[in-house]
């Protein structure tokens, strides 16, 4: 009788650990993915909650000193005084990438960029000065800039650009990018025609994002 070929069988189940390994796999990344999905959710039912508010701005007063204006130059330095205020009771803001400038009708005369960051902490206001000065023979000045200053009276625009920051406790922050409108700012410069203050008490801003 012959002998009978023999059988070793290694490779019967040669393809079970792979299989074995790509299903841990394949379970562990949907697990990922599921719990990131569950703190996505838990987050924004947490800033949900807490509802924040975005911070209010009132320009309390507007100090220039060395205007001269004519109808091809512009020598000017602004002072304006700001009030931020945080009204919410729960979150702090911190305030950057601030931009500030001043109008005269559609006429960008002025621009400063604020360097350091604005911290608010909770139910909170902060006072901020900003002084800036130009020098300009390129901008296109209208005759009704120049008349209403020999007049004594011109009224200014002031338009901010800023980064809002919502922060609270362990959350991760929450931002948004703010417009900031204060129209009509009437700056007195009688009887000093160089110097000119605000005129009234100041006035409350509009913020759009």
């Amino acid at each position: 009788m012959e002998p009978q070929p023999s059988h070793t069988g290694i490779n019967a189940s040669s393809g079970t650990p792979k299989s074995s390994t790509f299903g841990v796999v394949r379970r562990l990344t949907w697990t990922f993915v599921l719990l990131f999905l569950l703190l996505t959710v838990i987050i924004a039912i947490a800033w949900s909650v807490m509802d924040p508010h975005e911070p209010r701005f009132r320009v309390s007063s507007i100090s220039v000193s060395n205007f001269t204006v004519s109808d091809s130059e512009l020598r000017d330095t602004f002072e304006i005084e700001l009030n931020i205020t945080n009204p919410n009771r729960k979150v702090e803001i911190m305030v950057d990438l601030f931009s500030v400038s001043v109008f005269y009708r559609s006429v960008e005369l002025s621009r400063d960029i604020v360097q350091q960051p604005i911290y608010l902490k909770k139910s909170s206001d902060k006072d901020v000065k900003i002084k800036f000065s130009s020098r300009d023979s390129s901008t296109k000045l209208s005759h009704d800039l120049v008349n209403d200053w020999n007049k004594g009276i011109v009224n200014f625009d002031v338009k901010m650009l800023a980064r809002i920051v919502f922060e609270a406790g362990i959350w991760p922050s929450r931002e948004k990018f703010l417009d900031i409108y204060c129209g009509n700012l009437d700056v007195g410069f009688v009887p000093i025609k160089d110097t000119g203050k605000l005129l009234g008490i100041g006035k409350e801003c509009q913020a759009a994002s």
